[in-house]
């Protein structure tokens, strides 16, 4: 099996890659870290690509709340341009030789649910750029798949997170450093924000768990969301890593930010049921794993 990666050097891809990998599939990489770059607004480019492959894992994008909130319009052209190149590389060659597609999206689309866990048929109540980016992707590939028969999955992630090889400067590794450091712990709200912490692996095994799916169902669309299903404050987060890292550090607040979603947790029933996805590694354990994958990187 040859399988597409946009997006491969970022923070899901390259560990995606590493782990297909070791399960023995050819990775064809295609990021704009690479030399020369690959930009998935190239079309000429990535159609090249993608007819070497058996399928596309689309994770290039814009990928945070606060760069697309930043620059929305470069989100907007980068995110969804590239999400319908893909999507128009692929029906181009559905006659010949047909390639599914499982598309990186979100919590964010749902923005705010008024009711709690959001299953994937929770509507969706949008409040930043991020977001419409994302669910105007899955509208899309839900469009391109109704309409030309492309097999289509739609996976749905939840502040996925580990040590190393995530962005430094995203919530749990830098409340990491800061307590290496002794360093007040600030959070831009009252504390009470709740949010579904994934750890990598589970994400990962989630995405292995469609593949296979992908491969031997027939049904053409389908969505899932990959997470915990538990909601953490960012207090009990910042409590948490102040005392698994024995420091002296203390709770600060600060203004909230208008575009941020204050309150989040999901439901995985159906990716349970469809992919037996079960995520196994719960938030202090997962913290813990970063406390050592940055102390072994030398970072803290």
């Amino acid at each position: 099996m040859k399988i597409l990666i946009t997006g491969s050097s970022g923070f899901i891809g390259s560990s995606l890659k590493n782990f297909l990998e070791n399960k023995g599939i050819k990775i064809i990489c295609y990021d704009l870290k690479d030399s020369p770059p690959n930009d998935t607004r190239d079309y000429a480019n990535l159609k090249s690509k993608i007819k070497k492959s058996d399928g596309v894992i689309h994770l290039a994008a814009v990928s945070r709340v606060k760069w697309a909130h930043k620059n929305p319009k470069n989100c907007i052209e980068i995110n969804l341009e590239g999400t319908l190149n893909v999507l128009q590389a692929i029906r181009e060659f559905q006659k010949r030789k047909p390639r599914w597609l499982i598309f990186g999206s979100s919590r964010e689309v749902f923005g705010e649910p008024k009711i709690l866990p959001a299953t994937e048929k929770s509507p969706k109540n949008l409040i930043n750029v991020y977001g419409i980016a994302k669910f105007a992707g899955e509208e899309l590939c839900k469009i391109y798949s109704n309409n030309y028969g492309l097999k289509i999955r739609v996976l749905r992630f939840s502040n996925v997170y580990t040590g190393k090889n995530d962005q430094l400067d995203r919530v749990i590794p830098k409340f990491i450093l800061r307590a290496a450091k002794n360093k007040d712990l600030i959070i831009n709200g009252t504390g009470e924000e709740l949010f579904d912490f994934t750890y990598i692996s589970d994400t990962i095994q989630g995405i292995w768990s469609c593949i296979q799916e992908i491969n031997e169902s027939k049904q053409l669309y389908n969505d899932f969301n990959l997470l915990t299903g538990k909601g953490t404050s960012l207090k009990e987060l910042a409590e948490i890593i102040i005392e698994e890292m024995k420091s002296k550090s203390k709770i600060r607040y600060a203004k909230a930010r208008a575009y941020d979603v204050n309150k989040f947790y999901g439901n995985y029933t159906k990716a349970k049921k469809f992919l037996h996805f079960n995520p196994y590694t719960n938030l202090r354990k997962g913290i813990k794993l970063a406390i050592e994958e940055l102390q072994s990187e030398k970072i803290i």
